[in-house]
């Protein structure tokens, strides 16, 4: 038990009784000897001004004086989280959130110091084939968050590379597969809709108050499909795995709805509803051979028709 941990613990101990605690306890307590015991009392009470009172029965708070650690007090779990946010605040992809990001960093480094954690970087986070907006509409797009107004975007489509100027009202921002999304009320669509950061080619604040969209039903509008595409459910789909081809599919966890199902010692089948199969036919691809779609039957249809495509595009070359 590192010192700063038997500092938190012995203020806990002597805030929770009432009356002195001896020095056996708080060795046994405080997981150390005598003279470690009363280097942490000396500590806590120069250091920390706390009001430590000592007599024949062991040490007490004087319960007249009010008084608390400072700081912020986290556990193993805590601390590793920690790491992980800071690495995460690190990779924002926004140069105009640069200092007073770095200025959160620089707090994050001072509590992790106090568990002797020198170097955060022992956690490191590669974002693969990651897709970076404009730090210039990340900017605005946090803007009007924060201050609930609506905003003019201009938008490309990835598909037919279309520009349309919307009227949206934000909701959240979500970080999703190394690419930013904007969820807003699009007064364009009358609905809900979904937009890629990197696909905003301009972007206004404007002064009208956002629509403002309950959060259950933002929650409903995308927790029944698959990935990144909303909408209701319209189809099951039943892939089957060779889980000894691909053996950490048993650990991932595709949907909040998903169901496994356990064929044999080497197969199992794993059920997902969506609603646009585009993200799921790329899912079942990376698995290449380890991964059968089994129903619907059009979805095998369409699965079959892109493998068919690929084979052409290599065998015409």
């Amino acid at each position: 038990m590192k010192k700063i941990d038997r500092i938190y613990l012995l203020d806990k101990i002597l805030k929770e009784r009432r009356t002195a605690v001896a020095i056996d306890t708080l060795k046994e307590r405080l997981e150390c000897s005598q003279a470690t015991v009363y280097r942490i009392i000396a500590t806590l009470r120069d250091e920390f001004n706390a009001p430590i009172e000592t007599d024949e029965n062991g040490v007490y708070y004087d319960r007249s004086a009010q008084f608390d650690l400072p700081g912020i007090r986290l556990n193993a779990e805590e601390t590793q989280g920690l790491l992980m946010a800071a690495q995460l605040l690190e990779d924002l992809q926004s140069e105009s959130l640069q200092k007073p990001m770095q200025r959160i960093l620089d707090n994050i480094d001072k509590v992790l110091e106090q568990k002797g954690i020198q170097n955060r970087r022992m956690i490191q986070i590669i974002p693969a084939l990651s897709r970076k907006p404009d730090p210039n509409v990340f900017q605005k797009a946090m803007t009007a968050l924060q201050n609930e107004k609506k905003l003019n975007i201009s938008y490309q489509t990835r598909n037919n590379k279309n520009t349309t100027q919307r009227l949206v009202s934000p909701q959240r921002l979500t970080s999703y597969k190394n690419a930013w999304y904007l969820d807003a009320w699009c007064h364009l669509r009358n609905g809900i809709r979904l937009f890629a950061l990197e696909q905003i080619q301009s972007i206004e604040n404007d002064i009208e108050r956002a629509h403002k969209v309950p959060a259950e039903d933002l929650r409903a509008h995308y927790a029944e499909s698959y990935g990144i595409f909303s909408g209701q459910v319209k189809h099951q789909a039943a892939i089957k795995i060779n889980t000894e081809q691909a053996p950490w599919t048993v650990f991932e966890h595709w949907h909040s709805k998903q169901k496994m199902q356990r064929l044999n010692d080497t197969h199992m089948m794993l059920h997902i509803p969506y609603n646009d199969e585009r993200e799921l036919i790329a899912d079942v691809m990376r698995l290449g051979t380890a991964a059968e779609i089994t129903a619907p039957e059009s979805l095998r249809l369409q699965f079959q028709q892109q493998l068919a495509q690929i084979m052409n595009q290599y065998l015409n070359d």
